[in-house]
């Protein structure tokens, strides 16, 4: 036996997983890359649109950790300044605001460079993305 086969190779993403979203069957789907992360959510059976979307402000932990985080006080609520880019698909304002929600309300904001995200959901609207947000709390971040 070799070397090589004595330790078994991993395969796969960091998670993998079906969730119920207010009555939907959402697969979702999670790798953290070195230098990026990579998000798939999808309704639709199918490969969604994908944006790339990278932060305004740039992080730097040695001075303030999650400086691009949002304030989450409904009083002085402030956005995660993001920029977004569509690699692949539709390109619609409604999918960059479920983006613009997800970063807000979910870890993304904490992703330490930029990430892309791959999103198809059948319904978009404030009760969908806040069960998805809870999800995506749960199980990744």
């Amino acid at each position: 036996m070799t070397p090589a086969a004595d330790k078994p190779r991993e395969i796969g993403f960091d998670r993998q997983f079906s969730a119920d979203v207010n009555g939907v069957p959402t697969e979702i789907v999670f790798h953290g890359f070195a230098n990026k992360w990579f998000l798939v959510i999808t309704q639709l059976g199918k490969i969604p649109g994908f944006y790339n979307v990278h932060f305004d402000v740039q992080r730097d932990e040695r001075v303030v950790p999650y400086l691009h985080g949002p304030v989450d006080n409904p009083e002085y609520h402030v956005s995660v300044p993001i920029e977004m880019n569509c690699c692949l698909g539709l390109d619609t304002d409604e999918i960059r605001s479920a983006i613009q929600f997800l970063v807000n309300r979910t870890g993304l904001h904490k992703c330490p460079t930029d990430f892309v995200v791959g999103l198809g959901l059948k319904k978009i609207d404030g009760p969908n993305l806040r069960a998805l947000s809870k999800v995506l709390e749960e199980a990744i971040f």
